[in-house]
């Protein structure tokens, strides 16, 4: 096993070409099985694959009080192998944060030891990548998404993709590697950790090897996005008129070409949306029309070409602000809504109407659950909200790419807020953990209307 192993690993470092001679490797070490196993080959194979340097780098997000003691474990694994580590911690205090805020923080930490000839090797394997991919189909993605993790991106390289999280533990077990496991990792609190649980394990019963089908899959998948932007790119220079593209010859294209062009374009100044190729669809067939793409920028369709325009920014595009109190509130875009603290017998019977009629619960609060600072305004940079019964924090940005909205509409959408703490969101409702119960005595309830 320990053979094969390090066979399917440096097999696909050659094929993938991830390290070159000379390069300086430093590889993301966890303190999980996977990331050991990989720190394990990396030395064993150093020659070999005529590393410049190996070293390792810990990110401590201070997610638990027992971080401290992982970092430690690793540091000591690296200072006995004569490793040299980077050690990182957050200093937000310690407590839960989302996937999102972990993920971007232990890459940003990974990004300061970039430079030339670095590669920063992380632990992926194909486990990873199967559940990656299911995650992604389940919640819906195109040719791009079903690509998977890449074996590459800019510094970043994963050895690992083509053997699984057992082969990793297996080999650590063959070679006596010490390695900690996530407690969190074992909870079903996580829709990644309920695939690798539950959906994997049930593929593993209809194919043994389900996983590197998957894995196979994403390759396969890899090479059609790369034709596909060939194509895009020659379709974008045949298209080209002036300073816009031809609508007529965009058109004339096969539509899967076609919105891949459409993606490059809108992806020059954003990320894609899952309703912008259908909403671009409708504006080349139409010949008038304009997607909105951050600022003053609109992709803009007019005397039969496609353009990148300039748009005038209106003053009430500026974020608004107003204390919360009850009444009546007009916002831009047609928002109109009634905001009222009800107690006594007004407050228990909209309490007993909102438990009946499951939606209109969703924009009532325990009123005593929040504070005086309450204000109603639009959006602001670093806003998070925790939507109801999920008890997940997401950044503003992420909720709207994946509820879709468009981009227009997000500059008004009414939200009420404390500092960046979202606690309403028109459409969304209340954030997690403000519902009335049996204690509440003060109801607030912000009644979303049509406008007059």
């Amino acid at each position: 096993m320990d053979k094969q192993f390090k066979q399917a690993v440096l097999s696909f470092i050659r094929q993938e070409e991830l390290i070159r001679p000379g390069d300086r490797v430093i590889a993301a070490a966890s303190g999980g099985a996977d990331s050991m196993a990989l720190l394990q080959l990396l030395m064993d194979e150093k020659e070999a694959l005529e590393i410049g340097s190996l070293e390792a780098v810990h990110v401590d997000h201070r997610l638990r009080p027992g971080s401290v003691k992982v970092a430690d474990f690793v540091e000591e694994f690296c200072r006995q192998n004569g490793v040299r580590l980077h050690r990182f911690v957050s200093d937000a205090e310690i407590g839960h944060r989302s996937e999102e805020w972990s993920r971007d923080f232990r890459y940003s930490c990974f990004e300061t030891l970039a430079g030339p000839k670095v590669r920063i090797a992380t632990a992926h394997t194909l486990s990873d990548q199967a559940e990656t991919l299911l995650f992604r189909l389940a919640r819906g993605t195109g040719v791009r998404g079903a690509c998977g993790i890449p074996a590459k991106r800019g510094p970043f390289i994963r050895p690992m993709l083509t053997v699984t999280k057992k082969d990793a533990e297996q080999f650590c077990a063959l070679r006596g590697i010490a390695y900690i496991t996530d407690p969190d990792n074992l909870t079903d609190d996580y829709a990644r950790n309920r695939i690798r649980h539950y959906a994997l394990p049930a593929l593993d019963t209809v194919n043994p090897k389900a996983q590197a089908a998957m894995g196979q899959f994403c390759r396969k998948m890899s090479r059609l996005e790369d034709y596909l932007g060939r194509q895009a790119s020659g379709l974008l220079a045949r298209a080209q008129k002036g300073d816009g593209w031809e609508i007529s010859a965009l058109l004339s294209e096969e539509p899967v070409i076609r919105q891949a062009a459409l993606t490059q374009l809108v992806e020059k100044h954003r990320a894609l949306r899952g309703s912008d190729l259908d909403q671009l669809e409708k504006i080349l067939k139409a010949g008038r029309g304009r997607l909105f793409l951050g600022k003053n920028t609109f992709l803009s369709a007019a005397d039969g070409l496609l353009q990148i325009q300039e748009g005038e920014r209106k003053e009430y595009e500026s974020p608004l602000c107003q204390p919360l109190k009850p009444g009546k509130y007009r916002f831009p875009g047609g928002y109109c809504f009634t905001v009222s603290v009800l107690t006594g017998k007004d407050c228990e019977e909209s309490i007993k109407f909102a438990q009946i009629h499951k939606k209109a619960l969703k924009n009532c609060a325990d009123y005593d659950k929040l504070s005086n600072g309450m204000c109603l305004r639009t959006r602001q940079p670093g806003d998070v909200f925790r939507p109801a019964g999920r008890n997940v924090q997401k950044s503003l940005k992420k909720l709207y790419n994946e509820l879709e909205i468009p981009g227009s509409q997000r500059l008004f959408l009414p939200l009420a807020a404390e500092e960046n703490q979202i606690r309403w969101i028109w459409g969304q409702g209340f954030a997690h953990g403000l519902r009335p119960d049996s204690t509440t005595v003060r109801l607030l309830v912000i009644e979303p209307e049509t406008e007059d």
